[in-house]
């Protein structure tokens, strides 16, 4: 049965037919169809057990939930590629969300290997053949490109065919490993489950340094302004102590502050101070001082500076705990048997299935087609682009699987005749990264086109990229997120990390102290940009820039706009110059990045641009911008305070560091007290805005960045009180004087 016989999934189907006819692609005059337009023209009949039946329609055909059997990983994996490869084939739709040098081929290869070890056949297609390239360069490195055909469109079918693959000899003489295959299949689940184990252990260990790191940074910014404090402190309390002291003393100060001074209540403050300050003297060695209500501020501080010692001995303790853990596995030879058995599983199956097939070529795209069946069973994995996918489709059978790489770059109306083209599918991209670019006069046509139909606005061609758009219509979709990274400089992909991923991903790569690792040059102030050209940043980069990165073996210069890429080509002759769009997939040692405007305009400030280019860095990123005064904060001013932070600089800012570690725990530690008391707030406004702020935080990824502090000392983020008045100064000043809620992002 078609699922375009179906009301709701014709509709979408004609809607995105019509905005196929914007497709330039083929057309010659204003009269012709283009390509992608004639595809859709011919396209009758959508079988309603694809993936394409369950997105045009979820609501009738859901996606459905799979059985695996053992998997295996030929090419390795992480913790939480070894999970993206069980959803793959759990449910029939699933999507990868894969972050820079987190490692999307690699999980891409074992799900392949995996398709064919079943027996079945997978379609890999991207925007472009860079990414399925990558694809067929690691299984060649393997010697498995033989199972692969390269497609897509006609002159790649034809290089093919003058090029076909022959199974290779130590493929068909394989004859060792066959009858153990039962027994190396227990061994390897027995290693995947030990792995579990030394995954667990790593996650928390790189989690734990990194706090160490943040820890570490912040005490450093926490000293600068609050001043220097001895050792002090026992090794009887926790931090988690130290956060509800500091939690009773602040709910003490201010029951004063506003009037909460009744007789009993008076009697109940002094006998809860009495205990505190026991607690201060024998348990956290804090010499005697005669706290009351209304002057606990100085106890605040200290409190706060314990905190710091405290939670810094606890993480250097779980460190330690989870390397003895580690060291009790062999972490690298568990891994080395997981993929030696998997591999020679693999190998092995692949020897008996061809060892049975005839020896066939195929003579022309005619013969491929007419010869269907026997292509896809020697050539089980075909690759394409989106646009070409159903030109690959040989048999009136779907492929088992369709596996589409760099989906945040692929327009809804392509990537939905792909997913026409088999059972299940697995969706591969990074919603943090550039989507598919659309002009200004494309995106009015869209517009005009999306108006003439009732269809979700997850479908709206014009707003979505087909990862964003399956994300939004596939109802419950899986998604797993990449979470360890291997590519770049902590400090460089922690930012990323923090501003764009809410501070998700798991760096695995070591910081070993290096300096400027981030850095910002700003031009003196002026109108330096002309239209979309910055020669003053081209000669900040030529002569102060590129002579500090002679130790780097491979630099990249990035720049939003096409102009300012052309003028650096012409001008830096031996440097690898592009736009920011152009370098999504690639990576350098060293990265430039080129800012150009005197406004820093919202298509420079885009946070995804931002996130590709910082990422391309693996060891430095030097950013140049202009020196001009900003009237508005973005993504580029939040690197720029990244920056300096990070380089412990000291700043004119008015506003102080966020003390994040600090506030974090001790918000969430005053959220657990209040929840087990009758209100959270005694104001019923904060417990519905309070619970208002947390939905919308939660709901969309662009607020991922964001987090939400209760009860921030307003005395804590004034840092110049020279513009205020001395009331202003005293009512700051105030132990209860704070902000309700605090939305900082999740770095200083």
């Amino acid at each position: 049965m078609s699922c375009l016989d179906d009301r709701t999934a014709e509709n979408v189907f004609a809607y995105l037919r019509e905005v196929a006819t914007l497709n330039p692609l083929g057309k010659n005059n204003d009269e012709e169809a283009g390509i992608l337009e004639q595809m859709y023209g011919s396209l009758r009949f959508i079988d309603e057990r694809t993936a394409a039946a369950c997105y045009l329609n979820p609501d009738k055909h859901p996606a459905a939930r799979l059985d695996h059997g053992n998997l295996i990983f030929p090419f390795g994996c992480n913790a939480s590629q070894k999970k993206a490869v069980e959803t793959a084939f759990s449910r029939q739709i699933s999507v990868i969300q894969g972050p820079p040098g987190t490692g999307k081929t690699q999980t891409i290869l074992n799900i392949v290997a995996n398709i064919v070890r079943n027996g079945q056949t997978v379609m890999v297609v991207s925007g472009n053949n860079s990414a399925t390239a990558n694809v067929k360069e690691k299984m060649e490195k393997y010697g498995l490109d033989f199972i692969i055909a390269g497609l897509g469109k006609k002159d790649n079918k034809e290089s093919f065919l003058k090029c076909q693959p022959p199974v290779p000899e130590d493929i068909l003489s394989r004859t060792s490993g066959r009858r153990d295959t039962g027994r190396m299949e227990k061994e390897t689940e027995s290693v995947l489950q030990k792995l579990d184990a030394v995954f667990s252990l790593q996650a928390s260990l790189a989690r734990l340094k990194q706090e160490q790191e943040d820890m570490a940074l912040e005490w450093k910014h926490f000293s600068m302004e609050k001043g220097s404090y001895g050792e002090g402190g026992r090794r009887k309390a926790s931090s988690s102590d130290i956060i509800r002291l500091w939690i009773q003393c602040r709910l003490i100060s201010e029951d004063r502050e506003y009037g909460n001074t009744g007789l009993l209540k008076k009697l109940a403050d002094r006998i809860r101070m009495l205990m505190i300050r026991i607690v201060c003297r024998y348990r956290l060695g804090i010499e005697h001082e005669r706290y009351v209500p209304g002057h606990l501020y100085p106890l605040f501080t200290k409190l706060q500076a314990l905190f710091y010692r405290y939670r810094s001995r606890e993480i250097e303790k779980q460190i330690a705990a989870a390397e003895k853990g580690l060291a009790s596995y062999d972490a690298d030879r568990l891994l080395e048997i997981l993929s030696d058995n998997s591999m020679t599983l693999f190998k092995d199956f692949l020897s008996e299935k061809y060892g049975s097939l005839p020896d066939i070529r195929f003579q022309s795209i005619d013969d491929m087609k007419g010869k269907g069946e026997e292509f896809i069973r020697r050539y089980p994995v075909v690759l394409s682009t989106t646009f070409s996918a159903t030109t690959c489709q040989f048999t009136d059978r779907p492929y088992d699987y369709i596996i589409m790489d760099e989906s945040s770059q692929i327009p809804v109306e392509t990537g939905t005749l792909a997913l026409s083209c088999a059972r299940n599918a697995v969706i591969v991209g990074d919603d943090m990264q550039l989507p598919n670019v659309i002009t200004g006069k494309t995106r009015a046509s869209l517009a005009a086109i999306t108006g003439k139909y009732r269809v979700d606005k997850g479908y709206d061609c014009s707003s979505n990229s087909f990862l964003k758009s399956v994300c939004t219509i596939v109802k419950d979709v899986p998604q797993t997120l990449l979470r360890e990274h291997y590519r770049c400089h902590p400090r460089i992909i922690n930012f990323c990390s923090r501003k764009f991923y809410g501070g998700n991903l798991l760096i695995m790569t070591e910081d070993k102290g290096e300096k400027d690792v981030l850095s910002a040059i700003r031009t003196v102030k002026g109108n330096h940009a002309a239209g979309r050209y910055n020669q003053r940043e081209i000669d900040v980069v030529k002569e102060e820039v590129l002579p500090g990165l002679k130790e780097f073996g491979s630099i990249g210069i990035v720049t939003p706009y096409n102009r300012q890429a052309d003028e650096f080509r012409k001008q830096l002759p031996g440097t690898d110059s592009a736009t920011v769009h152009m370098y999504q997939g690639r990576e350098k040692d060293a990265i430039i990045m080129s800012v150009v405007d005197n406004r820093i305009s919202s298509f420079a400030d885009d946070p995804s641009m931002l996130n590709v280019a910082v990422s391309r860095a693996r060891k430095k990123f030097c950013l140049v911008v202009t020196g001009n005064r900003q009237t508005r904060q973005g993504n580029i001013t939040d690197l720029l305070d990244y920056i300096e932070y990070n380089n412990c600089s000291i700043t004119d800012s008015k506003i102080t560091s966020i003390f994040d570690i600090l506030y974090r725990q001790y918000t969430e530690q005053l959220t657990a007290y209040l929840e087990k008391h009758p209100k959270i707030s005694r104001y019923p406004s904060e417990n519905l805005t309070y619970g208002l702020i947390c939905d919308i935080i939660s709901s969309d990824i662009r607020f991922s960045c964001l987090e939400i502090k209760r009860e921030y000392p307003l005395r804590d983020l004034i840092k110049d009180t020279s513009l205020m008045s001395e009331e202003e100064t005293l009512y700051a000043s105030r132990e209860g004087t704070h902000i309700d809620f605090l939305y900082p992002t999740r770095f200083p």
